[in-house]
């Protein structure tokens, strides 16, 4: 079962489902189209099927798991801006069953009413981390204050090691969300963390600590 709610302090709608597929293809579209690695979606207006055709004949490939559409384990949580979430439904053909559940449940709970608004996933049950980092960005988009301590901080640490992981994922616009979220809520699992990283997560704990307490 899937459901939705809004979290009450922000304009932050939630996610949750038991099922990993019904997640990650609720949000496919909406997330690629927001940040992916690859120029050929990221921005762009596709349909599923290129998309799975290009998962499993490249993506898959580079990640040595040959023929298989791995998307919904290779991804167990999820965010998107307003923006991401009003270009899949208003430029995008043939909604899917999944995509216009959401639709219509961001209207009824006023989401499309708002100026700004923000959506995250995770799968129910699963470790408290991933809700936790899906947050991160949510309050990175729509926490100017935030944000601001955010950059300001970040534009200190090269992170070579972290930053190349990151661009090998994501869009390069992303770079600095996908930073403090990760550093915020665990590294990422191929990426070994470093004394700069560490020194990075302390800085950012204290800033994540002023602004959580507000809420």
């Amino acid at each position: 079962m899937i459901t939705i709610r809004k979290i009450p302090e922000y304009p932050v709608w939630h996610v949750e489902s038991e099922d990993k597929w019904e997640l990650a293809m609720t949000f496919l579209r909406i997330q690629e189209h927001y940040e992916s690695g690859n120029p050929d979606f990221h921005g762009k207006v596709f349909t599923l099927e290129q998309y799975m055709d290009w998962y499993v004949r490249e993506y898959s490939k580079s990640q040595k798991l040959y023929g298989a559409f791995t998307y919904a384990s290779d991804w167990s949580a999820f965010n998107v801006p307003a923006r991401a979430v009003r270009a899949v439904y208003e430029k995008f053909q043939q909604h899917s069953t999944k995509e216009s559940w959401l639709f219509r449940e961001l209207k009824r709970g006023g989401a499309f009413a708002e100026v700004d608004f923000y959506l995250i996933g995770n799968q129910r049950g699963s470790p408290r981390a991933y809700f936790d980092h899906e947050f991160r960005h949510a309050l990175f988009a729509v926490n100017s204050e935030y944000r601001d301590d955010v950059i300001a901080i970040v534009s200190r640490y090269p992170l070579v090691l972290l930053t190349q992981w990151i661009l090998k994922h994501y869009a390069p616009s992303v770079l600095v969300d996908e930073i403090q979220a990760y550093a915020l809520t665990g590294w990422p699992s191929k990426v070994r963390a470093t004394d700069e990283m560490r020194a990075l997560r302390r800085e950012l704990k204290a800033v994540e600590k002023k602004y959580l307490t507000r809420t």
